[in-house]
């Protein structure tokens, strides 16, 4: 019997200050195979049937992406079978796909056809209102989180007053001399894959970190510090890392995108993060409270208490509004549930896996 393949699990989207933020295009590269963009409504069975399809691979000893879903961290938005360079997309709202190279690579599967029209036809109102309910509740949601941003711009801007340029620049050179110094430059153009490692979703912030770094990588953990300094830390190791023709894997922060968290150096099993659930394994673990002086701001301590109840007060309640449009979502879905014939969604999927066994074949 195979041994099973790996699972590593992202996010390609998050619920954002910016409203719905999408790395939808980062999910698999340009040069793919194959590209099933799955179109229907809620509740046809996009996410099983995508689920179903990775789990079959994995059993078989192929390596998988679950690119989760941010409205509900146990739905998917995507799937990528890497052996077979080939991907599974959601293409409907608010992540929506049109094949780009139509036929060549790109074909849409619409389990819409196996809907009863006429059953969604009798319940045409209570679609339309949850809808726009589930619309209402994102939308002031993203108010929230926006509010969420600025003051954490606030907090930032603050503990920037302390920030020692000096020493920021000192740990960024040994960092460089440590993991970037002696690697080779290899004749090719490095890439950056931009993706989410973490998401505000309806059960508040989720992660799959243990999944992207895994016990055989060597991972560097920043500790402390402020969002600029983490993130400046990360863009300086991502064009050292690049120009000598390296591939990168960027994540992002899920409140602030511009913040990143995460790099990964697939090719030699590097992360730095600042992900604290990484500090127990963590190679190195830096503290980047060294590179910050308190006593330039310790007047504003107040602000900063001040701004930290409000930043609080503000995610909580953007979490809150979009577990409310999950509630209504969940109802939305039962609409078309009742309408769908999943014997042929079920027969799609299956003539689907023939096909992809098919392309890892020719591999």
């Amino acid at each position: 019997m195979a041994q099973k393949g790996g699972t590593k699990k992202v996010f390609p989207g998050g619920n954002t200050s910016k409203g719905f933020y999408s790395f939808y295009d980062q999910i698999i590269s340009e040069d793919a195979e194959r590209i099933f963009v799955i179109k229907g409504g809620p509740g046809v069975g996009k996410s099983n049937f995508m689920r179903a399809i990775g789990e079959e691979f994995i059993k078989q000893g192929y390596d998988v992406e679950l690119h989760c879903c941010s409205a509900d961290s146990k739905s998917l938005d995507g799937l990528v079978i890497k052996k077979a360079n080939v991907a599974l997309l959601d293409g409907t709202s608010p992540h929506a796909t049109d094949p780009k190279n139509p036929g060549a690579v790109d074909e849409i599967l619409n389990l819409g056809e196996y809907w009863s029209e006429s059953e969604l036809i009798k319940d045409k109102h209570n679609i339309i209102n949850l809808s726009k309910q589930i619309r209402m509740r994102f939308c002031s949601a993203y108010r929230y989180l926006a509010s969420a941003k600025e003051i954490q711009d606030d907090m930032e801007a603050i503990i920037g007053e302390g920030i020692d340029r000096e020493k920021l620049n000192r740990i960024k050179i040994n960092l460089r001399y440590e993991l970037v110094e002696g690697v080779n430059t290899i004749d090719k153009e490095g890439k950056i894959r931009h993706l989410f490692d973490s998401a505000i979703t309806p059960d508040g912030l989720v992660d799959y970190i243990e999944t992207i770094i895994q016990n055989n990588y060597i991972c560097y953990c920043l500790k402390g510090g402020a969002g600029t300094v983490s993130t400046e830390i990360l863009s300086y190791l991502t064009g050292e890392y690049n120009i000598k023709g390296y591939d990168i894997e960027l994540y992002h922060q899920p409140l602030n995108p511009e913040r990143l968290q995460t790099l990964i150096v697939e090719d030699f099993k590097i992360a730095v993060t600042i992900n604290p659930k990484m500090e127990a394994r963590a190679y190195r673990v830096i503290d980047l409270d060294t590179v910050i002086d308190k006593s330039k701001f310790e007047d504003k301590a107040e602000l900063l208490a001040k701004d930290k109840e409000l930043y609080d007060k503000m995610l909580e309640e953007g979490i809150s509004r979009i577990k409310m449009a999950k509630t209504l979502h969940d109802d939305l879905e039962k609409s078309y549930i009742g309408s769908m014939d999943f014997g042929a969604v079920t027969r799609l999927r299956n003539k689907t896996i023939e096909r992809i066994k098919m392309i890892l074949k020719s591999k």
